[in-house]
């Protein structure tokens, strides 16, 4: 069954043959992650030795996500709603008109969410610093936020977004699709560990990227909802909280305890905020997450 865009996602449509239309989810997320791993590898392989390759970190990333998501987003798209259907999946990118408040929720709501839990372990003294760089902080948050939507955000949500999540919600519902896809969202940036643009890799740290990775993916999901399905909201959100933890890093104090620094360290910040959050809007919307269906 082929499958043509709906107001925030798609529906079932009209016959098509071929592996494609029978399994597009499960053949997306295999080229996704195959994608992407062979398009970082050499980073990789230079990191642990054995070549010598001397890239700027941001050229892979924008590679792996490119070669990974959106590449496999397109040809999923292709395989199941020909080019017209690549067509209106690439129209969602620039689809702007979803209201004022979800712009300042996109552009704020990271930054001041994460802030007050990051207050909640490091203290006052962590507020107080913050407030008092906001100013400056702003004005280059601001342009933070758009120049890095090329790093990684733009590339990814044309997959993740706006090829996985509509069919994740058709057929295991809101809350379940959007786990599924926060874990393998999540799993997927493994490869930053071994290439060094994710730090170290331990135990708490995997555990963390995951646990943000659906906290982040169910606040997603409900503003993807409610935008009509725009992946503009969705890549500016994205790159909104990449900039957000960025630029919290810049106010982290020189000392911490034994105990909050492996939490700081280990990425639990993000990981705890978008869990309370998430859990907020589950509630707030009975779990539906304001999925109205096809």
């Amino acid at each position: 069954m082929a499958i043509r865009e709906g107001s925030a996602g798609v529906t079932a449509s009209i016959p098509a043959r071929g592996i494609l239309p029978r399994y597009p989810l499960f053949l997306f997320f295999g080229m996704a992650y195959v994608f992407t791993w062979v398009a970082v590898s050499p980073m990789i392989l230079n990191r642990v030795g054995v070549i010598r390759l001397d890239l700027p970190v941001e050229l892979i990333q924008i590679v792996g996500a490119l070669a990974g998501p959106a590449l496999a987003g397109v040809i999923v798209t292709a395989g199941t709603e020909g080019w017209a259907g690549v067509g209106r999946l690439l129209r969602r990118v620039i689809q702007w008109k979803v209201g004022i408040v979800w712009y300042l929720v996109l552009l704020l709501g990271p930054l001041v969410v994460l802030t007050l839990t990051a207050s909640a372990f490091l203290g006052m003294s962590f507020l107080r610093d913050f407030l008092d760089g906001l100013p400056l902080l702003l004005a280059q948050y601001l342009p933070f936020v758009l120049v890095g939507v090329i790093f990684g955000p733009l590339w990814e949500e044309i997959g993740w977004r706006g090829v996985a999540l509509p069919r994740l919600q058709r057929t295991l519902g809101p809350v379940m699709g959007t786990l599924v896809l926060g874990s393998l969202w999540a799993a997927w940036h493994l490869p930053g560990y071994v290439g060094g643009w994710l730090g170290s890799f331990t135990l708490s740290s995997f555990l963390a990227l995951i646990v943000g990775g659906i906290g982040f993916s169910v606040l997603m999901t409900w503003i993807f909802n409610n935008t009509s399905g725009s992946l503009l909201i969705m890549i500016l959100l994205h790159s909104a909280s990449n900039a957000s933890i960025a630029f919290g890093g810049q106010f982290l104090p020189s000392t911490m305890t034994a105990a909050v620094r492996p939490v700081i360290e280990g990425g639990w910040i993000p990981a705890v905020t978008y869990t309370i959050c998430a859990i907020v809007v589950l509630l707030l919307t009975r779990g539906r997450l304001s999925y109205a269906g096809e």
